[in-house]
């Protein structure tokens, strides 16, 4: 996915994502460095709010008909986010994901 993939970006997150035919439902994971967040517990913060963005903007993507993608979502800031913030980059990102690819 990393050398075949595309990446878009809307600040703190990454997304890496290859379109896929043949597969049912998008497959996604979520990532935070340990370098940024050394604590476990801090890491599995974020990630559960990355999720819960998803899950709850995830019928962004879902307007695109044919069209399933494999999806990283990496976590590019240093301090703890507020969840307004992530859920507003995670929209803006699914939107142009969603627009590149009709």
């Amino acid at each position: 996915m990393f050398l075949e993939g595309k990446t878009l970006s809307k600040f703190p997150i990454k997304i890496f994502f290859l379109p896929k035919e043949n597969i049912e439902s998008n497959l996604v994971a979520f990532a935070v460095p340990k370098r940024n967040f050394k604590s476990a517990v801090d890491r599995n913060r974020v990630k559960r709010q990355l999720r819960e963005a998803y899950r709850l903007n995830k019928q962004i993507l879902d307007e695109i008909h044919g069209k399933k993608f494999v999806m990283l979502f990496l976590f590019l800031g240093k301090v703890k986010p507020q969840y307004a913030e992530l859920e507003k980059a995670m929209v803006k990102l699914l939107k142009k994901l969603g627009d590149e690819n009709s």
